[in-house]
């Protein structure tokens, strides 16, 4: 009775919280794929998350293409949905698109940086270092949303909407592929913001060729290992 009491509070409060319906069970379900509470190839019921989220289901189905779209959601023929799932040939080639691309939209990134998009970059790195060395579930899931906020922005400052169309789902993508294949290694939160820092001191230096490799080599030393065993032929 409490657990039934405990639910229709959260209800209530979520139905109050001032955002926007589709905004709410966007984000209700991006959370739960995140933390791991939506295993991938779990199906995503769509009454249930109407009911979690405290509202009808239309927004759901809307907030479900949308998570399709950034490549955390598997929409099948039947129409029903499911937590993406990644076979390795599938991984390799999400890293793929993103060295070949994001190193290429980093050069353009270069071109056209101004000391306020520096800034940004470095705000958001500032809070990768203040999550520490250690790796918790907790500072996992806060360093996956600050990364992907790292290079989503260093893309957009590229000015292009082609390469940011291209690239937001395969950077959303190792979101998913943390928690559900690196899990078992050890995440280098350390590593990677240092080598943020180097993106960084690349961009501000206006030297492009420093900045793709920097970019390149960041991306290749993130790779899964099940993404470095499986070869894809150029």
């Amino acid at each position: 009775m409490a657990a039934a009491r405990r639910s229709k509070t959260e209800r209530e409060a979520a139905a109050n919280d001032g955002r926007r319906p589709l905004d709410r069970v966007y984000e209700t379900i991006r959370q739960g794929i995140l933390s791991g509470e939506f295993r991938a190839g779990e199906h995503l019921r769509e009454e249930a998350l109407a009911e979690r989220a405290a509202t009808s289901r239309t927004p759901v189905r809307e907030a479900l293409r949308k998570l399709e779209s950034d490549g955390l959601v598997t929409i099948g023929e039947n129409r029903r949905s499911y937590v993406s799932d990644f076979a390795p040939n599938e991984v390799q080639s999400v890293y793929e698109i993103r060295v070949r691309l994001e190193s290429y939209a980093a050069e353009l990134a270069c071109a056209n940086m101004t000391a306020a998009g520096l800034s940004q970059l470095t705000e958001i790195n500032d809070r990768i270092v203040a999550l520490g060395p250690e790796v918790s579930d907790y500072s996992l899931t806060q360093f996956m949303e600050l990364n992907a906020n790292f290079h989503l922005t260093l893309v957009r400052l590229a000015g292009s909407r082609q390469l940011e169309a291209a690239l937001a789902s395969a950077i959303m993508v190792p979101l998913i592929l943390l928690k559900h294949y690196v899990w078992g290694d050890t995440v280098r939160i350390e590593r990677s913001h240092l080598q943020h820092r180097e993106i960084i001191d690349a961009l501000r230096s206006g030297n492009r060729h420093w900045v793709s490799a920097c970019v390149a080599a960041h991306i290749q030393s993130s790779r899964p290992q099940l993404a470095i065993n499986t070869f894809i032929p150029d």
